[in-house]
């Protein structure tokens, strides 16, 4: 009986012991997007579990953001703490970063052939001044990694993760000819997480859409989490639906993270009413975290809709009072430190009786 009672105690201190490992993974039950124009303290009042926002105001190195912004950042409006992902583009570069030399740039419209390292690439035709990497190219990796580069002056601000963009430069043009294309792909954001892990213990990586990367266990083992765009809307238009087949194939893919107890943060550019509760609905029903926001990001939303922020704090309010609930996950727990319990007095009774 002893052995027994043991056993039974020792298992209600593994369910303890896992909970605070599992609750960071499920913590982020809401969530919010922000690249241009970012304000700290506006930010340091959305009610969110987590932001993703760029480290600077503009996206140039003189309006970084300060150490003492990023902890103001940490902390929603009734002091618990919120996650804060820096955005940071991998497979992309952007002719207005610190990094960028103008004597890189297209010439008007004809592309320049003579200047550009040799890890630049074509122009992106959607998103002026963004220019295709080769990600796999060392001098590219070196600005990403390399001393007080891209990623140090995350860590130096106190970010508590990174959110990386463009990955899927994996599957486009750049890469084509490459065959070890994917693989260099996992081998660099592994390499982003080994190094900032070093110095910031539980540092966050969420990568963003490149689903197919998703079916390989050692991609899945780094990273933390994964945003996805345009999940239902808006892969081949703004606020078309998308292909039902095309949905289908990247939930599965999706869904093999979220049954790591990883988050799953979705974004869709909606502004039509009926759409974004569908979307809501649907995307909830998956299991992931859905956020809406204008495509070019250059504010932050604040509950779905867009238009009066009084009404949309109100809807925030009662979504964030929603998720608040406890979740099956801690229901479970209870019930099984309740049976536990139950269980070993049953059993010390049991022993008394036949004494």
């Amino acid at each position: 009986m002893i052995t027994l009672r043991r056993a039974v105690l020792a298992l209600a201190v593994m369910v303890f012991q896992l909970a605070p490992a599992i609750a960071q993974q499920t913590a982020i039950r809401s969530w919010g997007y922000q690249l241009q124009n970012i304000d700290p303290a506006k930010l340091a009042k959305v009610p969110y579990d987590a932001i993703v926002i760029d480290y600077t105001r503009d996206g140039t190195d003189q309006t970084s953001l300060t150490a003492a912004d990023l902890q103001r950042m940490k902390f929603k409006p009734d002091g618990s703490r919120r996650v804060v992902l820096a955005y940071m583009s991998i497979g992309e570069a952007e002719n207005y970063r610190w990094y960028w030399n103008p004597w890189w740039n297209d010439l008007w419209i004809i592309p320049n052939v003579f200047t550009k390292p040799s890890w630049c690439g074509p122009q992106n035709g959607d998103w002026k001044g963004n220019y295709a990497v080769r990600y796999w190219d060392p001098e590219w990796q070196k600005i990403i990694l390399g001393d007080s580069g891209y990623l140090d002056r995350l860590l130096k601000l106190g970010f508590d993760g990174v959110w990386l963009d463009k990955v899927d430069s994996a599957f486009e043009k750049i890469a084509a000819d490459r065959p070890t294309a994917r693989a260099d792909m996992i081998d660099f954001v592994g390499k982003i997480a080994a190094k900032a892990r070093s110095i910031t213990p539980g540092f966050l990586v969420f990568p963003q859409n490149a689903e197919p990367l998703l079916s390989e266990p050692s991609y899945r083992r780094i990273i933390d989490g994964i945003g996805k765009e345009d999940l239902l809307y808006g892969e081949k238009e703004s606020g078309k639906p998308n292909d039902p087949a095309i949905i289908a194939k990247n939930s599965a893919l999706l869904k093999l993270v979220a049954a790591e107890r990883k988050p799953i943060l979705a974004v869709e550019y909606l502004d039509d009413t009926p759409r974004i509760d569908a979307a809501r609905r649907d995307i909830a029903a998956l299991g992931f975290v859905p956020h809406f926001a204008d495509r070019e990001l250059a504010s932050m939303r604040v509950g779905d809709y867009p238009g009066s922020e009084v009404k949309q704090a109100a809807r925030a309010s009662a979504r964030m009072k929603e998720a608040a609930e406890p979740s099956t996950y801690d229901t479970w727990k209870r019930r099984l430190l309740i049976a536990a319990a139950v269980f070993v007095v049953l059993v010390g009774l049991m022993r008394r009786n036949m004494a």
